[in-house]
């Protein structure tokens, strides 16, 4: 009798053991409690050349994002301006990855439109809420979703040339970090401002 017991109780060991090994195992494959991994982290090195070297821009993207172990920048696309001063084609268009896109910047040259024409075109890109202004270049606005902002700035006279800058995030902001996606579209667009070689300030109203 005695032995029997011990056998079952020794099986019944084993099979808990087996069941914590199987569940460590999981645990570790799906980076669940308590092996999750710890939260990647970007440099002011690692930015696009969108977002400059500012230690600030890196600070708030370490802030806004969602978690992810870690995150890159693929090459940077776009079309820079040439040194013909009439040549006022500009874009660039950066990205960040981390299991999937989570944010993508975008800068490219316009010019003619309204406010609320270019509120409307930005949206329709961005596909996000209802536009709430704030102070930035000529105009700035974030979506009510927290999934998006964006910054209208005044760039060249000779021809008239603008630059709309938007930023979108694949999921939102956090509520408390709001300021956060207005102030990396802001560095956005004054680095795009710089590089494009504007020639008038960003809040030059329109004519």
């Amino acid at each position: 009798m005695t032995m029997k017991l011990t056998r079952r109780r020794g099986i019944v060991a084993l099979a808990v053991l087996v069941l914590v090994a199987a569940w460590a195992g999981i645990s570790y494959a799906t980076n669940t409690p308590p092996f999750k991994k710890p939260r990647g982290t970007i440099e002011a090195s690692e930015l696009c050349p969108s977002f400059g070297t500012s230690q600030e821009a890196a600070d708030i993207l370490n802030r806004i994002l969602p978690y992810a172990t870690s995150y890159r920048f693929p090459l940077e696309e776009g079309t820079p301006r040439g040194l013909d001063h009439q040549d006022v084609d500009y874009s660039t268009r950066c990205y960040v990855q981390g299991g999937g896109r989570l944010l993508t910047l975008r800068t490219y040259a316009t010019g003619g439109e309204s406010e609320k024409e270019w509120q409307q075109t930005v949206r329709d890109i961005v596909f996000s809420g209802p536009a709430e202004p704030f102070d930035a270049g000529r105009w700035a606005f974030t979506t009510s979703t927290r999934k998006a902002a964006a910054v209208y700035s005044a760039c060249l006279s000779d021809p008239d040339t603008d630059l709309s800058t938007y930023i979108k995030l694949r999921d939102p902001a956090p509520a408390d970090h709001l300021d956060d996606l207005r102030r990396l579209a802001e560095i956005a667009a004054e680095q795009a401002h710089e590089d494009a070689r504007c020639t008038v300030p960003a809040d030059t109203p329109k004519k």
